[in-house]
């Protein structure tokens, strides 16, 4: 039993336990990690600097005037952020807080900083190392005796502090190189316990897939009996799909062992041609079935090759399956040819061919050629890779040749004899192969499971509903249109549904394109990896046609994951399914989506009632304009008869006579200001709201607006307090600026409860801002965006009143004037309106605003 490795050393504890000073930084200048070394020379504690910014914990001194710690680290910082590369700083005076209790003041302190990048696999800067040096006492001790010879000391001082440097630069170049080489040899040590997780993996899953093939090969051997003809297509469906399981499990087996190493595999004397024909037949009668031609010209050789024959029939069978599965229309040919002391196979076909920049990495490990045409998308991107690597093993090589559109030609050459290949695993007679016939099964399986035969599309369901089920739920089936590359997948989802639902299925995603915008189905569930057009083309396809827009689309895909369930549904799916999944999961998620998209469908009509009822609005709009119109007709005639009677009672009328008419002079204006704000209301939400700007004095406006306030703030006993910087002149709307402030103060000293309310006009470049402060109820937080909306107030009509319209009208006639209103605390309880205006006019007036320029 070999011995088990040793337990991996605590990392982090290493590091903290460094003899050295250090500090890791995100790119960010994060600490993320420290040295106890670290912590002791700058007297700091490592939770009070974790987390925190390099600078908020080591600022400059603020009693240096001419510190420049900061900016000079900050600079070398910013060089290794940029270029990737370490920097080596001069030895700086950069000054510590002293520990202790805030107010400490700083230690003066000198350090020889080095920064390091860590660079992770991708190339990317993902640390920054920065190691110090406190050479402080090393500083004081030259500093010293600088003050008897200061000339020589000084240039003394320079050429240690180089030796210094030198030398502690030399020894970071030996600690990193060391460090390299510990990186080194963890990378190779993980390297090695991925390709034993392969390996093990592998095989742990070869057990029960021999559990699973062994019994079902016997029922369907008929050792247990007669089976019946359903029972028999569904063993033959697992069968075939346990197989290819397990010939996806031999590649990954074969890859971790050429990882690892070869020593299994033993070269003996094989006739080739033989072997690469008997290999090739097994695709014939797929490829008959297709409508392609197969040519297999494989003549005698003159001699044996030396082969592992089971890897050569894997070489084979991968190039022949690679060629069927992108070859929709022609032929494919193999052929075998003796070159000198070569032996050459060539595998041609007149398929979709491959880009030319994808050439270069055709044979990398698990990549793909992303567009191309093929039978399918399903492939782990292993078989190239294993063709080469198998290749290799034999003391050969293989290349390609592709013209885009034309076809593809894989050659792969072996040398004959012998000598090129290990003397140990040499055979000179053939031991039986056991794999080859199951690897030629799986292979030739896997292929028939792709479009090799024409399909029966747009197949309906003619499952129709039992009379109880009629009864239950009169509405007609739902038509599904399943798309799906794999035979397999397509029935049994297809068996799976049609008890329900009328299911239509189609091979690939352009057909499916056709098929639904021909005839669109109530719901699509679809593959993500086909051929042509895959499932997110589809979707995408499907989102923007007007009648398919809203169809319901589900995605089926083999990449499980949280990161491609995210992509797959912000590309617009419904819903997405990782393989494996249940029936019951399946029927639950079709029945949500169909339920939505019902629902989906009576909210449009809702929509379209809402849009009959803004209507209404605008009509009940219309009328309150003519409302307003037909108010102030008699409103004017009374206001004029109510002067004519004030007049009449002359100045020796009685006080009490004269102080009602007063209140009625009172109640008249303020039913004037309401029916203008009906007028408002009206003009506004028809987006007939009309500016007449002229050149005004905001200034004055104020004063004159503010007046009409000072007997209402007498009476209430408010100290208002008008404060107006110098003239303020600019093109407004004279009447609905006056408006808007009539409408501030007048919140102001309803909501003030009698506290002093102030007013101030600045003008401020160019704009002005408008100020009205009140220290009353407030506003809370949440009312803040409210009460600028119709009808909308933040407290009581029971207690102070009002129709909610105020502030509405207020921002529109601010946002016409190209300005802005906010609201906010005022310091101590209460509410600040401020209110900026542009003071020139904006090049175009907002919607729904009509603007008239006069002098």
């Amino acid at each position: 039993m070999p011995p088990s490795p040793p337990e991996a050393p605590d990392f982090r504890s290493l590091f903290e336990a460094s003899p050295n000073p250090y500090l890791v930084l995100t790119p960010g200048l994060i600490i993320v990690a420290v040295t106890d070394a670290y912590l002791r020379t700058t007297q700091t504690r490592r939770e009070a600097i974790l987390g925190r910014h390099i600078f908020d914990v080591f600022p400059d001194n603020p009693e240096d005037p001419a510190a420049s710690g900061v900016s000079n680290l900050r600079a070398s910082l910013e060089r290794v952020v940029k270029t990737g590369a370490p920097d080596a700083m001069a030895v700086q005076k950069y000054d510590i807080p002293r520990a202790g209790s805030v107010g400490d003041g700083f230690e003066v302190r000198y350090w020889s900083p080095l920064n390091s990048p860590v660079l992770g696999a991708d190339g990317r800067l993902r640390y920054i190392i920065h190691r110090v040096e406190d050479v402080t006492d090393f500083v004081h001790l030259k500093s010293r005796d600088a003050e008897h010879n200061r000339q020589h000391e000084a240039l003394q001082a320079r050429a240690g502090q180089m030796e210094e440097e030198i030398f502690r630069r030399a020894q970071q170049i030996q600690e990193t190189n060391q460090q390299l080489r510990t990186a080194n040899e963890q990378l190779g040590e993980l390297d090695r316990l991925k390709s034993e997780f392969f390996a093990n993996v592998s095989h742990e899953f070869r057990t029960p897939l021999t559990l699973m093939l062994g019994p079902t090969e016997d029922l369907l051997a008929g050792r247990s009996g007669t089976l019946p003809d359903e029972a028999r297509k569904e063993l033959e469906r697992v069968h075939r799909n346990a197989g290819r399981l397990l010939k996806l499990v031999n590649a990954l087996l074969d890859l971790s062992r050429l990882e690892a190493g070869p020593k299994e595999e033993r070269f003996v004397p094989a006739d080739l041609a033989a072997l690469t024909a008997d290999a090739a037949s097994s695709f014939r009668s797929a490829m008959e079935r297709t409508g392609l031609q197969f040519t297999v010209d494989c003549p005698p050789l003159s001699e044996p090759v030396y082969v592992a024959p089971d890897l050569w029939e894997q070489i084979v069978l991968n190039l022949v399956s690679n060629a069927f599965k992108f070859t929709l229309q022609g032929g494919v040919t193999l052929r075998l040819r003796e070159e000198g002391r070569r032996v050459a196979l060539e595998v041609e076909d007149t398929g979709a061919g491959i880009p030319a920049q994808e050439l270069p990495r055709l044979f990398e490990r698990f990549h793909r050629v992303p567009g191309t045409a093929s039978r399918t998308h399903e492939g782990t991107g292993i078989g190239l890779a294993l063709v080469q690597e198998f290749a290799r093993l034999h003391g050969g090589a293989v290349s390609v040749r592709s013209t885009e559109g034309e076809g593809t030609t894989f050659r792969v050459e072996l040398p004959l004899g012998h000598a090129h290949l290990p003397p140990e695993r040499i055979r000179t007679t053939a031991r039986p192969r056991s794999a080859a016939r199951e690897a030629t099964s799986a292979y030739v399986q896997e292929a028939l499971l792709w479009n090799v035969s024409k399909p029966k599309e747009h197949t309906q369901s003619n499952h129709a509903p039992t009379p109880g089920q009629a009864s239950q739920d009169p509405r007609p089936r739902a038509r599904i249109l399943l798309v799906d590359d794999n035979r397999d997948m397509r029935d049994y989802i297809q068996r799976v549904l049609s008890t329900d639902y009328d299911v239509e299925t189609v091979t690939d995603g352009q057909k499916a394109l056709e098929f639904a915008l021909a005839r669109p189905p109530d719901l699509v569930l679809s593959d993500v990896m086909m051929p042509r057009l895959d499932g997110v083309g589809l979707l995408q396809a499907l989102r923007a046609a007007p009648h398919t827009r809203e169809l319901p689309i589900l995605l089926l895909s083999a990449k499980a994951g949280e990161q491609a369930t995210v992509q797959g549904l912000s590309s617009g799916a419904d819903d997405y399914l990782v393989k494996p999944f249940s029936a019951g999961e399946l029927l639950a998620r079709i029945a949500s989506n169909l339920r939505l998209a019902r629902m989906r469908r009576e909210m449009a009509d809702e929509r379209a009632r809402a849009e009959g009822l803004a209507e209404a609005l605008r009509a009940r709009d219309d009328f309150l304009s003519v409302a307003a119109h037909e108010l102030r007709t008699p409103l004017a005639a009374f206001q004029l008869h109510l002067e004519l009677a004030e007049r009449s009672l002359g100045r020796d009328a009685p006080a009490r006579a004269l102080e009602r008419m007063k209140h009625a002079r009172s109640f008249i204006r303020r039913l004037a200001l309401l029916v203008d704000v009906l007028m408002d209301v009206s003009q506004i939400t028809s987006g007939r709201l009309k500016l007449t700007r002229t050149d005004v004095d905001l200034a004055e406006l104020l004063v004159e607006v503010t007046r009409f306030a000072e007997e209402e703030a007498r009476r209430e006993g408010t100290q208002l307090t008008v404060t107006v910087d110098g003239p303020v002149m600019g093109a407004f709307d004279a009447s609905r600026i006056s408006q808007v402030v009539h409408n501030l103060v007048a919140n102001a000293l309803k909501f003030g409860r009698g506290k002093p309310v102030d007013v101030t006009l600045r003008p401020d470049d160019a704009v002005v801002r408008l100020c009205v402060v009140d220290h009353g109820i407030g506003i809370k937080p949440e009312d803040r965006e409210r009460i600028f909306e119709r009808f909308e107030r933040a407290v009581s009509t029971h207690h102070y009143g009002g129709l909610g319209l105020g502030l509405w009208v207020s921002r529109q006639v601010v946002e016409a004037h190209q300005g802005h209103i906010e609201v906010e605390d005022t310091p101590g309880g209460g509410t600040t309106f401020r209110v900026t205006l542009p003071l020139k006019d904006a090049a175009v007036p907002p919607t729904g605003a009509i603007t008239e320029q006069t002098g």
